[in-house]
């Protein structure tokens, strides 16, 4: 795995909102996947992920988005993706009464690594 892809690597607990570094990711050929892994939650936590992706000019400025399905559980989420863009960021954003989602993972990771025979 490439550890620049390792957006947030759970050394602390995430209990609120937070924008992982923005990465370069393009130009791309192949989709890559968002991966985001929750070890703990409260039955009234919600936590919002969100991709941001950006321009070379201005790495942190959106451009477009897309959205995970809204967690709610404990649990590995992974979106792919794929865009024309050269930067992505990620946004995290927590609601609920007792919020500590504990040591949240959150990594990008090729698609098309296993997508032919080995040796071929």
């Amino acid at each position: 795995m490439d550890t620049n892809l390792i957006l947030r690597d759970g050394t602390t607990n995430l209990t609120t909102n937070e924008t992982l570094t923005t990465c370069l990711i393009g130009p791309m050929v192949h989709p890559l996947w968002l991966h985001v892994l929750v070890p703990q939650t409260s039955a009234s936590d919600t936590l919002d992920v969100e991709l941001e992706f950006c321009a070379a000019a201005a790495s942190a400025t959106q451009i477009s988005n897309a959205n995970m399905k809204q967690i709610a559980a404990l649990g590995l989420y992974s979106i792919p993706f794929f865009t024309a863009h050269e930067y992505v960021q990620v946004k995290l954003v927590v609601a609920g009464s007792s919020i500590d989602w504990g040591a949240v993972k959150v990594w990008i990771a090729p698609a098309h690594r296993y997508d032919q025979p080995y040796n071929a």
